[in-house]
């Protein structure tokens, strides 16, 4: 009987000790604390999912071009603590951010502070480590 349960447990918890884990990374890994960015655009897609949420952003550059920028945040639930809710931004919102430029230098940001169309002050994400 003895064998039989750690034949099953070998057999079942493999794969599972085996298996591909989704890599979280540390802001050190992807953005740079060293440049600080500040953005005003308009809101184009909000995805409220695991492990970050993201917000998409418009945001007019010198010469007029609109390029969208992707702003990284907190898990949803450490956002819905902090007093974000689902309704607190909305598609077509005109929104400003602050944050950390990605190290890559794409249009990415891990976002910190972000002012909504009424004044209001949420934080998107953690300050820079």
């Amino acid at each position: 009987m003895r064998t039989t349960s750690l034949v099953l447990a070998v057999a079942f918890g493999l794969p599972l000790a085996t298996a591909p884990l989704s890599a979280h990374h540390s802001f050190a890994a992807e953005y740079d604390g060293k440049k600080p960015i500040q953005l005003q655009g308009v809101v184009t897609k909000i995805d409220w999912e695991n492990p970050h949420v993201y917000v998409y952003i418009d945001v007019k550059d010198d010469a007029g071009n609109v390029v969208n920028w992707a702003l990284e945040g907190h898990p949803p639930n450490t956002l819905r603590r902090t007093g974000w809710t689902k309704g607190a931004l909305k598609v077509g919102d005109t929104i400003s951010v602050t944050g950390w430029h990605s190290k890559d230098d794409s249009y990415r940001i891990a976002g910190r502070e972000v002012t909504l169309p009424d004044g209001k002050k949420l934080y998107l994400g953690p300050p820079s480590e």
